[in-house]
């Protein structure tokens, strides 16, 4: 079916328009990213979907000069890291299913109409679901960083959308050593770092457009190998 122009609101244009024009920042200008800009991409991430509602990323903010210094060495030494006004380090927490964490949701939810018995059935699922502790050596428990991962990429790409729409340039990054992020951050064992999120200004020239591959190349309509005809 066709939709004409006229039918979609200027925030749906205006994401259609950043979905073809953002690249990859090669190179940030240095310009700050100022706080109630931070604060508008950092709650649309918050904002994001998660199975049951748990809310496992974790999201650690760093723009000081010499914090972007010690993490871009970390980060396999690329530049953009210390360039970027601030870089968002996204984690997932693999204890969110359960405990406190777990307990502050189901708070949090009662609030917003939630019932006891509601909190309660989504309390159970997930102590059955989560029983078995993160890391089985048995190799028995679920792959809880598979889970936690998926999660955060959907509020990782919330916000870069958020602050590409909002007029700032971002690079999603996924070289950097993990080990070594988690120490410089005081990072906790039961956290995974996800990926980096610089956000800044472009330095130079962008990126060229490289293409995508067609849609009927790699979409496919009830099963595998079937032919999309649109």
């Amino acid at each position: 079916m066709k939709v004409e122009k006229s039918e979609i609101n200027t925030k749906e244009r205006l994401l259609s328009e950043t979905l073809t024009e953002r690249r990859a920042t090669p190179n940030f200008d240095g310009s700050p990213v100022p706080d109630p800009i931070l604060s508008i991409i950092l709650k649309a991430g918050i904002e994001s979907p998660s199975g049951y509602n748990v809310q496992p990323w974790r999201f650690i903010v760093v723009r000081s000069p010499e914090q972007k210094k010690l993490l871009r060495a970390a980060a396999m030494g690329q530049p953009k890291v210390e360039e970027a006004g601030a870089v968002i380090v996204c984690c997932g927490d693999l204890n969110a299913p359960r405990g406190k964490d777990l307990e502050e949701v189901l708070s949090e939810s009662t609030k917003h109409g939630f019932s006891e018995d509601q909190n309660q059935k989504v309390k159970e699922i997930l102590d059955k679901t989560f029983s078995v502790p993160a890391g089985n050596a048995m190799g028995i428990s679920p792959d809880y960083a598979v889970w936690v991962n998926r999660h955060v990429m959907i509020a990782f790409t919330t916000m870069m959308w958020t602050a590409e729409t909002l007029g700032y340039d971002t690079a999603p990054m996924e070289g950097f050593f993990e080990d070594k992020v988690k120490s410089l951050l005081n990072i906790p064992d039961n956290v995974r770092v996800v990926a980096l999120l610089g956000i800044g200004k472009l330095k130079g020239q962008d990126k060229p457009y490289a293409g995508r591959r067609k849609l009927h190349d790699i979409c496919f309509m009830e099963k595998w190998g079937k032919n999309i005809n649109f």
